[in-house]
């Protein structure tokens, strides 16, 4: 089966040959810093390309991606014409829409939001940057329209629309979380220019790559590990419409399906992703309270919403070899059978991550993942790994 049959037939609730697997995107990929050890772990050699200056991702080479397993690749607009990343010497950058970064750790952060000060007649006098700029799109076409032809990779639409996320870098969080309780024609005013800002880059982006994609991303980070970010009245007035706006415009563009990041819970939060019209949802965060039980993920949801991730990234994935396997065997052995999943390491590789855990987690997938999924055998391992590390039954509800 070619990775791209994989994916699509496991997307629609059907059992492929193995579980497909996905990495390297903007929320599903891997720091700077895991990679450079991973490198030197392989003995490969790579040159290091930051492809999300925020958190500090780089672009992982074909070859490495292949001995993953990665079954997607990933294409997305180019820089526009108006804009060019430029990193100070101390590590501070200023983006497209004004905004000014800084380094912080391993990351940068928005320090100095360009429309932080700003009244409601200042964010309506604010030029948003051009969506329809040619130069993001140049020869974007062709390229996607030959990966599809000569490589049987699931392509996936790496431009990845938000709305709190964008308010957030023109605001600053604490005022744009202000905003909606204080002045709510303000932040309704500007999560209006912002929904309509993606619209139009969606049309552009879509016209160009909706035929060659197997699904395309949308997101913004509801959930905090115990509890939604806002209370659910305000979410079901103020994210669902807009959110079910923008999936509708991706209907009528292509039929890759739509896929919805959202750090933190997700399971009590299930209802308004299926009203928005999400067909996938990611990372699962496995530690955020309602996600650590795949069990029941599966059970509840199952065949109407797939997932991808679900690995317990901030929990295990700096521990031991076998912690990260049997996280890995538990995800697959619960949410794999009957399809609807994609086995990622659920958001971000970070940079504690070893190398040699980083080939365990992917390695797990490819020996594991093999449909019909043996659970008895997954069962074992399970029991020999929890033999080595009892520390394991900690951190699953087994």
């Amino acid at each position: 089966m070619t990775r791209r049959e994989r994916v699509k037939k496991a997307l629609g609730f059907q059992e492929p040959d193995r579980v497909p697997v996905d990495n390297n995107g903007a929320v599903s990929g891997m720091h700077e810093i895991a990679y450079r050890n991973l490198l030197e772990f392989l003995n490969e050699r790579d040159t290091i390309r930051i492809t999300d200056p925020t958190q500090r991702l780089a672009a992982v080479k074909r070859e490495v991606r292949d001995l993953l397993g990665v079954d997607t690749f990933y294409v997305g607009p180019n820089p526009p014409s108006f804009w060019k990343y430029e990193e100070q010497p101390d590590g501070s950058w200023v983006d497209e829409f004004g905004s000014c970064y800084e380094r912080c750790g391993y990351y940068t952060e928005f320090v100095k939001p360009v429309l932080a000060e700003g009244s409601l007649e200042d964010i309506r006098k604010y030029a948003f940057p051009d969506p329809r700029d040619p130069a993001r799109f140049e020869g974007l076409m062709e390229t996607t329209c030959n990966l599809y032809k000569t490589t049987d990779y699931a392509l996936v639409g790496a431009l990845l629309p938000n709305l709190y996320y964008t308010a957030w870098v023109l605001r600053g969080m604490q005022q744009f979380t202000e905003d909606i309780m204080l002045k709510p024609d303000l932040a309704d005013y500007l999560l209006d220019r912002i929904t309509d800002y993606y619209m139009a880059f969606l049309d552009e982006f879509l016209s160009r790559v909706g035929p060659y994609i197997e699904y395309q991303w949308v997101g913004d980070d509801w959930g905090l590990q115990e509890t939604p970010f806002l209370p659910p009245k305000m979410m079901e007035e103020s994210i669902v419409p807009r959110f079910k706006r923008i999936i509708d415009f991706i209907r009528t563009k292509t039929d890759a399906k739509v896929i919805y990041h959202s750090c933190g819970i997700t399971y009590d939060l299930m209802p308004y992703f299926l009203e928005m019209g999400v067909d996938i949802i990611q990372p699962v965060q496995a530690n955020a309270k309602g996600n650590e039980d795949a069990a029941r993920l599966k059970k509840d949801y199952g065949g109407v919403i797939a997932f991808h991730g679900n690995t317990n990234n901030q929990g295990v994935f700096h521990k031991t070899k076998e912690e990260v396997m049997a996280d890995a065997l538990y995800r697959i052995r619960h949410l794999a059978p009957g399809g609807g999943y994609i086995f990622s390491s659920g958001h971000n590789i970070q940079a504690n991550m070893p190398p040699e855990n980083i080939i365990a987690l992917f390695d797990t997938a490819r020996d594991y993942g093999t449909y019909p999924i043996d659970t008895d055998r997954i069962e074992r391992k399970l029991e020999e790994l929890i033999g080595i590390c009892p520390e394991i039954r900690e951190n699953l509800p087994l």
